[in-house]
This record gives structure tokens, C-alpha cells and sequence, in this order.
């Protein structure tokens, strides 16, 4: 797997086999990030079951500020600190090994806010619903932030949760990327 443009482009990730591991392809990649476009440059980033962080990276190439990558695999996690390594971004990256959304909740304890946050969660497991409401419980989610859901187009996403909502949703084959924001104060939009 290669890094699809910024700083880093074209150099390769490593990734590892199995079906825990479900990497995100670069066409839906690309596509995320033509929805982010000037979001991106000095954003603080948060990747939700990140595998082999290409997520994270990838907004790292394209100009954001800092990532911190979630998975709750020791495999995942190691993988990730071997391509942050690699590519020398080890000091604007923190890397945490633990269940989700025990990690938003301890984020939002230490008062981290992202403007960016990926969920790519393993496929028909309700882990994008269970990841949507504990951001939006959780408030961790900056003001101007967004929040894009990677999820297989058979599975049902809601429209609302508590404070985010559904603001699009494109398909791309078998994959659905649905894109939250937050309600804005005092009114439904």
C-alpha cells in the first residue's frame, strides 16, 4: 500500500494479512480526502481502528498537525509504530492499543478536541453506530470538526448522533463513507 499524496506520496506502508485487518483502498482514500481538502493542513487528527494507521498517515503527508491512532490489536499497533518510524513521524503521533471507545472516553477526559476523526471499523460488527454515539456522548469532537465513517453499504447509519449529524454518504463498490458534523448550537442546522 502506497501514500497518495502530500509530502510522503508514493512511499509504501507496511501492512499485515488476515481479516482482522481490512485496509482502507487508495480509491476510497483519495475520495475522503477530497471531502477534506482545506480541512486537512495543521487539523489535530484522531483514526479509529486504524490497522496499519494508512488513515492517519496519509493526513500526516497531506499537512495535518498530529494523529493519534486507535486499534485495539498489539498487531495493529506495532505496524503502525514501524511505519511511523519508518517514515520519521513518531513525534507528531501517539499510538494507543486499547478498546475504542474506552479510548474516546479517556481523550475526552484529558481534554483532547480533533477536527478530524476516521472510523473504519471491521464490517457488520455495529462498531461505526457504538463509535458515532461515544464521540458525540463524549464530546470530543472540536466545534468545526468532522467525522467520516468507512462502513459497508448494507450496514444502516443512522442520521443523528446526539450532537453529530449525517451531512453525506457516497458509495465507492462495497464501501459507504458517510460523513458527520456537529449540530450547531441552539438549532437543528
Amino acid at each position: 500500500m502506497r501514500i497518495t499524496a502530500g509530502s510522503l506520496r508514493g512511499r509504501r506502508l507496511t501492512t499485515h494479512r488476515g481479516k482482522a485487518i481490512r485496509p482502507t483502498s487508495s480509491r476510497v482514500r483519495e475520495a475522503m480526502f477530497n471531502l477534506l481538502q482545506e480541512r486537512i493542513d495543521g487539523a489535530r487528527v484522531l483514526d479509529l481502528f486504524a490497522g496499519a494507521g494508512a488513515l492517519g498517515i496519509e493526513a500526516l503527508s497531506r499537512g495535518a498537525a498530529s494523529v493519534v491512532f486507535v486499534d485495539s490489536s498489539r498487531t495493529a499497533r506495532r505496524t503502525i509504530e514501524g511505519n511511523l518510524k519508518q517514515l520519521e513521524l513518531r513525534e507528531c503521533a501517539q499510538v494507543f492499543c486499547c478498546e475504542v471507545k474506552k479510548t474516546i472516553k479517556t481523550l475526552s477526559q484529558d481534554g483532547e478536541r480533533f477536527g478530524i476523526v476516521f472510523v473504519d471499523p471491521p464490517y457488520g460488527k455495529g462498531l461505526a453506530q457504538d463509535s458515532l454515539r461515544a464521540i458525540a456522548q463524549e464530546s470530543i469532537l472540536a466545534q468545526d470538526g468532522i467525522v467520516l465513517v468507512e462502513h459497508d453499504k448494507r450496514e444502516q447509519i443512522g442520521d443523528e448522533y446526539g450532537i453529530l449529524r449525517l451531512k453525506s454518504s457516497k458509495r465507492y463498490g462495497d464501501t459507504q463513507v458517510s460523513v458527520f458534523v456537529m449540530v450547531p448550537k441552539g438549532g437543528s442546522g
